[in-house]
């Protein structure tokens, strides 16, 4: 007998033409079960670039909307402006312009919240070249890294002006704090630049960043902590003292490797539990909200878990490298990082921590290196860490979670609405409803491309994933109103502008 089939549940209020407004109600929607299942798509379909006039709506028709924490929904949208006006099934406007997308998926625009430009290569560059591979891989915001030792106070203002004048992505920033200096400046950074998140390393990295000891970590969680419920100090957890000790057994035990296996062992993952135990301990005392960057283990995943339970301003970041990628099959040097990449069972219990709910977002830790530049020796030692990810974040996250049945939604919502929620930019960005930012991806689950450099275009000559096949890519983004595609991009550059967020 033919299974009877499901007709997708639609909420009244998504049935009005044009609803402009979100009751409150709408929290106990429930997802189209049979929408939620997988819907086909038709293969191969050509999206045309649209050349949006300026003040006419575009309106997205025949797509399954993924709205974080509400479900999956076959749902038009339509965007006036820069900003989503509409949201509703059969929405209709003779004077837009429309495009069917036939059962494609439209997911908010994804927000990457761990990126680090300029270390390798001057910040001009790539702040074109690294949010536009962002850009065309359906990133649309980042949050971005900036370090140093020198007072910030000295070069903000420059680098706002060069992300508002060059960049493709719309960025927020994090402030590294390493010193005395820059402790005693957050209040300006908080005030002057509406900077909430700020990062510290207790475990560095040699020869470019330092760590900090205990003492300075508790001021610097009760400076954050003084600013107010909106500020955030985000933590790389790692005993150091452990990755050193192991370090220097391992390079004295074998000098020269080639072994990515035998890096990770230098950082031990009882190393990572370990200090998101003692940070999260401190944290207590002082009330900060911590936000634990990628986390990389099945320990650390064990002990996030726990103390979760007990404190709700604790929030765990892991990246799309180590839910991608294996020791058991990824030995590349190139995939040389801190923390290592880890196990098969580390990584599953990364996907598992997703599904708990113990891992709030998936950044990817984007460091664009250069061939030249990553491979400066053959020995494992002398290669510094880092690589590049924004370009292949989002189709090695939907490859591996079509693998591995994880839900859509779910992994929808950890790439967009959670860190909107935790860093302060919800609900301007992280969900399709009315009112937020006009920043959309529409993404083929079923559509397969080989990773390379030239996908990922990124000013790096390779990329994570070289050579494999990834199931599930970005067809076009919607930025700030307008259709993209890689054809489209460089023409529709003066059509919109990037902006620096502010978040106080």
């Amino acid at each position: 007998m033919a299974e009877e089939k499901k007709t997708p549940f639609i909420p009244d209020f998504f049935r009005q033409p044009h609803a402009t407004f979100v009751p409150g109600w709408l929290k106990a929607v429930k997802p189209a079960s049979a929408v939620e299942a997988g819907v086909s798509v038709a293969p191969g379909l050509a999206l045309p670039p649209v050349a949006q006039s300026r003040g006419k709506a575009l309106l997205v028709k025949g797509g399954h909307c993924i709205i974080p924490h509400k479900g999956i929904f076959p749902l038009d949208v339509r965007i006036q402006g820069t900003k989503i006006d509409s949201i509703g099934e059969n929405l209709s406007d003779p004077q837009a312009l429309t495009v069917e997308i036939q059962g494609k998926y439209v997911i908010p625009g994804v927000i990457d919240p761990h990126v680090h430009l300029g270390i390798f290569t001057d910040f001009d560059t790539e702040i074109v070249t690294e949010t536009r591979s962002a850009l065309l891989n359906g990133v649309t915001t980042l949050g971005l890294y900036l370090g140093g030792q020198d007072s910030h106070l000295g070069k903000l203002d420059e680098v706002i002006a060069k992300i508002e004048k060059r960049s493709f992505c719309d960025i927020f920033i994090h402030l590294v704090i390493l010193n005395r200096k820059q402790l005693e400046e957050v209040p300006v950074y908080y005030s002057r630049y509406g900077i909430t998140s700020f990062k510290t390393y207790m475990c560095g990295i040699p020869g470019l960043i330092p760590e900090v000891e205990d003492d300075f970590l508790l001021d610097l969680m009760e400076k954050v902590a003084s600013l107010g419920p909106d500020a955030i100090l985000n933590i790389h957890a790692e005993n150091y003292r452990i990755v050193k000790r192991a370090t220097e057994k391992l390079k004295k035990a074998e000098p020269l490797s080639e072994s990515l296996a035998q890096w990770e062992r230098s950082h031990p993952a009882f190393a990572e539990a370990e200090a998101i135990q003692r940070a999260a301990f401190l944290s207590k005392e002082t009330g900060a909200r911590i936000y634990f960057v990628h986390v990389s283990s099945r320990k650390g995943i064990q002990v996030a878990k726990n103390l979760k339970r007990e404190n709700k301003n604790l929030f765990f970041e892991t990246t799309s490298p180590y839910l991608t990628l294996d020791i058991e099959q990824d030995l590349d040097l190139l995939y040389k990082m801190v923390p290592p990449i880890r196990s098969r069972e580390d990584q599953k219990a990364l996907w598992d921590g997703l599904a708990e709910d113990t891992v709030d977002t998936i950044g990817s830790d984007h460091t664009p290196m250069s061939l030249g530049q990553k491979k400066t020796s053959a020995n494992l030692w002398d290669i510094p860490p880092g690589y590049p990810a924004v370009g292949t974040h989002l189709p090695s996250l939907l490859d591996h979670a079509k693998k591995a049945d994880f839900p859509l939604a779910k992994l929808v919502e950890k790439m967009t609405a959670s860190p909107a929620k935790i860093f302060g930019l919800y609900p301007a960005k992280g969900t399709l409803l009315p009112g937020s930012d006009a920043d959309l991806v529409i993404i083929d689950p079923s559509l397969k491309k080989e990773a390379t450099p030239e996908t990922a275009a990124s000013r790096s000559d390779y990329c994570l994933h070289q050579g494999k096949t990834l199931r599930g890519w970005p067809v076009a983004v919607i930025k700030s109103g307008q259709w993209l595609t890689p054809g489209s991009l460089e023409r529709a550059r003066d059509s919109f502008r990037a902006k620096y967020l502010r978040r106080a």
